[in-house]
């Protein structure tokens, strides 16, 4: 009985201080645990601007400072204007401005700069895609709106 009470003075000590330690980690801007999917990525923050006309625009905080046109790695002689490029086939996307595929895995989607095994042997150059709306280019987590994309870019 005597060793049943230590054990659970224990127990509830490693609790109590496990709970305290997350809490501090994450007061202090630790890592939050798998945001998008990556185990060490931190929350980032959107950056919010301002307009002339009182208009509040939430901008992305991996927005490039410059627009410029992208050529990604599966496709350097094409070229893109917009972030994000969707393939309907498989059901991923290609980050432009971060150069990460973003695919599900389960019931998790995840950032990778490598494609997802789907697509390892197929040429995604030649496949079918699209590059989403300029609206979309501010909007880091798209895979929230994946089942629109879906719809409205249907596999041939």
């Amino acid at each position: 009985m005597n060793s049943f009470r230590i054990l659970l003075v224990i127990g509830l000590g490693i609790l109590l201080f496990g709970n305290h330690q997350g809490f501090a980690q994450k007061s202090k801007g630790g890592h939050h645990p798998k945001v998008g999917g990556h185990p060490h990525a931190k929350a980032k923050v959107a950056v919010v601007h301002h307009h002339p006309n009182g208009k509040v625009v939430v901008r992305s905080h991996y927005r490039p400072k410059k627009m410029i046109v992208f050529h990604p790695v599966w496709g350097p002689k094409r070229s893109y204007n917009r972030r994000w490029v969707y393939f309907p086939r498989h059901n991923f996307y290609w980050d432009n401005w971060r150069q990460v595929y973003v695919y599900r895995s389960g019931n998790v989607w995840i950032y990778k700069p490598t494609p997802p095994p789907v697509v390892v042997n197929i040429n995604i150059e030649s496949e079918k895609h699209y590059e989403l709306k300029e609206n979309e280019d501010d909007i880091d987590d798209v895979y929230n709106t994946n089942d629109s994309h879906q719809t409205e870019y249907k596999p041939e």
